[in-house]
């Protein structure tokens, strides 16, 4: 039979059973181990059939208070086996569970109820009555486990568990017990070798010319699992995405997340009175507004553009702009937030910028909705832009992200004309998955920043993009926190495996 190496702490544990099964705590304190080291090495030597396990389960129980039938039976023999209703009211007291304890010595048949000259009188029927649980409750004070309650009383401790007067305490430990060929192992594992070699022993090597023998190494043994520092899935994505638009020639720029409602909606021609203003769609800032804003330069702009349409030619939205109403705060529901205050930036110079961050909804969860995700933003101002240029900057986009097939539909935004909508196909789910919105922002938004060059504009959600990358079947579980999941999954495709 070929020997099986062991390492030391395998060797400790097994001497430690030698005499006999033994509990985990014990097995510790015995060894000499710590816990950790005596859990790893039962692991091992259960792999290695050294070793048996089995989980015990004991009970311990502990008597709260007596059952208040127990005291009401001890008061009616105090009495002769008959009293009056009043006087165990007195002696029990209501607090004490009186009404219960009659009505249980009643039900049990324990007592009768007759009527006197001075009120109801109570009689004990059996004067053996209650002895059943009195043995019961004579154990429990003992501390008798579970296991010592006889069979027939079973059923009246669970009635006492069930009303708190006792408590039932369940304890599991593991007992190991050495095999047969653990205990071949223990004996031939003195003759496996020494562990490492040190100095004193090259030294009586040298010395004596004897052979040193070392302890085999069994090669075979799985390692144990290694889980090194990784990024989350999220923000491997949001490198790739900005390793992609950088490869485009464009430059990030970033905003504060919480934004006037002149930059969130104002100053994208959304009209004061739209839907998506409202507290359904939007989380607002309560008690706080950006007093900075007035109604002059690019406000005033902006303003008359919503009244009227300023130089446009347009006939805006034909209502009283109110500032009161810009200078609300809210938690941006879109980077175009901060793209759009890019465009005024510009000045009607060329330029290509993105943005990729969180924004925030008030939507329902579902399985493709969430209230905080991110965006990925971008806009290109320059002479002569049309859709084609936007059709041509979102397929690029797309395809060096590893899609194709992706559907741009007509649409309509506020802030853009023509628009269109980003849709790709998802099979899990079976159904076209909204992206994100695209167009050419209108006359109305750029105009009033004193941009007179088209601007095209798209943003779309990052976290759906992942969720085909993972085949994922609900965005919600991106934020389940499960390290299990975190650890085990794949990486994610690179870009430098699609560009």
């Amino acid at each position: 039979m070929e020997k099986t190496p062991l390492h030391p702490i395998e060797r400790k544990v097994l001497a430690s059973l030698a005499d006999g099964p033994n509990v985990f705590e014990r097995l510790v304190s015995s060894s000499g181990l710590l816990p950790d080291q005596v859990r790893r090495s039962i692991s091992w030597l259960s792999s290695k059939a050294l070793v048996t396990t089995t989980e015990v389960t004991s009970v311990e129980l502990k008597l709260v208070a007596s059952p208040p039938e127990l005291v009401f039976l001890q008061s009616l023999r105090e009495g002769g086996g008959e009293s009056s209703v009043a006087r165990l009211r007195n002696a029990l007291g209501e607090d004490r569970g009186f009404g219960a304890a009659m009505g249980r010595a009643i039900s049990a048949k324990w007592v009768e109820v007759k009527e006197g000259m001075m009120g109801q009188i109570v009689l004990l029927k059996d004067q053996e009555a209650g002895k059943d649980l009195e043995g019961l409750v004579v154990l429990l004070k003992k501390g008798v486990g579970e296991a010592g309650v006889p069979e027939a009383q079973r059923g009246t401790l669970a009635d006492l568990v069930k009303r708190g007067l006792v408590e039932r305490k369940e304890t599991k430990t593991v007992s190991v017990t050495i095999t047969p060929e653990g205990a071949e192992a223990l004996k031939s594992a003195e003759d496996q070798g020494f562990e490492k070699l040190t100095p004193e022993i090259l030294s009586s090597v040298r010395a004596t010319g004897l052979d040193v023998k070392l302890r085999p190494i069994d090669v075979s043994a799985s390692a144990p699992a290694f889980h090194p520092g990784r990024r989350h899935p999220v923000k491997e994505l949001i490198a790739e995405v900005r390793e992609v638009y950088l490869s485009m020639g464009f430059s990030e720029i970033t905003g504060d997340a919480v934004q006037p409602a002149f930059w969130n909606f104002d100053a994208l021609f959304t009209p004061q009175d739209h839907p998506a203003r409202d507290l359904q769609d939007t989380f607002y800032v309560k008690g706080v507004r950006d007093e900075r804003l007035s109604r002059s330069g690019v406000v005033a702009n902006v303003a008359a553009a919503h009244e009227a349409g300023w130089q446009t030619g347009s006939k805006g939205w034909r209502y009283r702009w109110n500032v009161e109403e810009a200078r609300r705060l809210v938690l941006r529901t879109h980077n175009t937030a901060v793209t759009v205050q890019a465009t005024r930036d510009s000045g009607g110079a060329e330029t290509r910028v993105f943005s990729v961050a969180r924004v925030y909804r008030n939507e329902s969860l579902d399985y493709k909705h969430l209230a905080e995700l991110h965006q990925m933003e971008g806009i290109v101002v320059g002479d002569g832009l049309n859709l084609r240029h936007l059709m041509g900057v979102l397929t690029k986009f797309y395809g060096r992200l590893g899609m194709s097939g992706v559907k741009l539909w007509p649409s309509y935004f506020p802030y853009t004309e023509p628009s269109m909508q980003v849709m790709v196909y998802y099979d899990k789910v079976g159904k076209w998955l909204e992206m994100g919105g695209s167009g050419v922002f209108r006359p109305e938004v750029t105009w009033p920043l004193g941009v007179r060059k088209p601007v095209i504009a798209w943003g779309c959600g990052l976290e759906r993009l992942l969720m085909l990358r993972l085949g994922m079947e609900d965005i919600r579980e991106l934020y389940d926190n499960d390290l299990g999941w975190l650890r085990e999954r794949k990486e994610i495709a690179g870009t430098q495996d699609i560009l």
